[in-house]
């Protein structure tokens, strides 16, 4: 009787032992994700439609990281905060770190790790009827710009005195985005916009007919923006930001795959700023078409295994515009490798590209 008992105690023992590892695997499957915070450089838009399609497919869960997004206007906002640690990386242009890079300058301790638009969103437009044809042409003239201090304005500066034109002739004025800068064209304010591909797209779709002024290939072909991050972040925790890379590579997959799922989870994700005026149908289409350029910047020359590599020649190309806009003098050496890091891309290719198109493609 006694070894009976026994018996069922020990049975008893190994079910609640057996219940407990099995309450662990559940608590270890469901332990908290890690915060991942991402700055935005200004008021939230569509651009970030291939975040939110990447979340709602599920590619950060996957890696175990919740983002959070927050808007930091400008890099003299995200760097002092990239630094100090509040945010783990941005979506930033690249102007700001070789110019830091000069004797005298902060030389900040980061490096961009991910290569997010390897072709430049920028383009130089004017309306229809306006005699401005080439990029020599807009000597003396009055070019509207994001804002004076933007960070494509050097590259701009560069590409016209290539051509000729003095930039002390060229009288540029901060005209912002959307509206007020349509308007600034519109009403001839400006004769040109120095914005750029969703927003010139979004000016023709509001039924004003532009032009787009050419730029020669190495300027065009310039990367625009990527994912810059601290050297203590790099070395310490290289496991996290391959994690965000990945889950943003298979987000920009997935949004080639299936652009009108992508671009609703975006308005899910952020309702307020789904259009209210005319159908859904005739909104998602429209988006549509403001995206698909920007689409194409993104995934340019991309496939799998290189998302999110940088080039040497994309960065001597930049310091070489920077120094034709006087922005880096003419003896400054940069050290390439100082401003960037192939390190991790084989991180953030390590997917399977036709899983994840067909995965997004499945989705509503």
């Amino acid at each position: 009787f006694t070894m009976k008992i026994t018996i069922k105690q020990l049975l008893g023992g190994l079910v609640a032992a057996s219940l407990l590892a099995g309450a662990g695997g559940v608590a270890a499957q469901t332990k908290p994700r890690e915060k991942f915070t991402f700055a935005w450089p200004s008021a939230i838009n569509s651009g970030v439609a291939n975040l939110t399609f990447a979340t709602e497919l599920g590619f950060f869960a996957e890696e175990n990281l919740d983002v959070d997004v927050v808007v930091l206007t400008g890099s003299g906002v995200i760097i002092p905060q990239l630094l100090a640690g509040k945010i783990h990386s941005a979506y930033s242009s690249l102007e700001v770190l070789p110019v830091a890079r000069q004797p005298g300058k902060p030389n900040f301790p980061i490096k961009f790790a991910y290569n997010f638009l390897p072709r430049s969103i920028w383009e130089i437009a004017v309306l229809e009827e306006s005699p401005i044809k080439s990029l020599a042409d807009l000597g003396g003239k009055t070019l509207g710009v994001v804002s004076i201090t933007a960070g494509n304005v050097a590259v701009t500066q560069a590409m016209l005195q290539r051509e000729g034109v003095d930039w002390s002739s060229v009288n540029r004025v901060g005209v912002g985005s959307g509206v007020p800068a349509f308007e600034a064209l519109r009403r001839q304010k400006v004769d040109a916009l120095n914005l750029w591909d969703t927003m010139d797209r979004a000016l023709e779709l509001s039924g004003t007919k532009i032009r787009r002024i050419p730029y020669s290939k190495d300027f065009a072909s310039l990367p625009s923006h990527g994912f810059p991050v601290t050297d203590e972040l790099m070395k310490t925790r290289p496991d996290l930001i391959a994690r965000f890379g990945r889950a943003m590579s298979k987000g920009a997959v997935a949004c080639q795959a299936n652009l009108t799922g992508c671009i609703k989870s975006f308005w899910r994700q952020y309702p307020t700023l789904k259009p209210t005026a005319g159908s859904e149908e005739e909104n998602l289409k429209k988006e549509v078409e403001i995206l698909t350029p920007r689409l194409a910047n993104l995934m340019f020359e991309r496939t799998a295994g290189n998302m999110g590599a940088f080039k040497d020649s994309d960065w001597s190309t930049l310091i070489g515009a920077l120094k034709q806009g006087g922005m880096i003098g003419q003896d400054v050496q940069i050290a390439l490798d100082s401003l960037y890091t192939n390190s991790l891309v084989p991180e953030f290719n390590k997917f399977d590209w036709a899983a994840v198109a067909a995965k997004a493609k499945a989705y509503p």
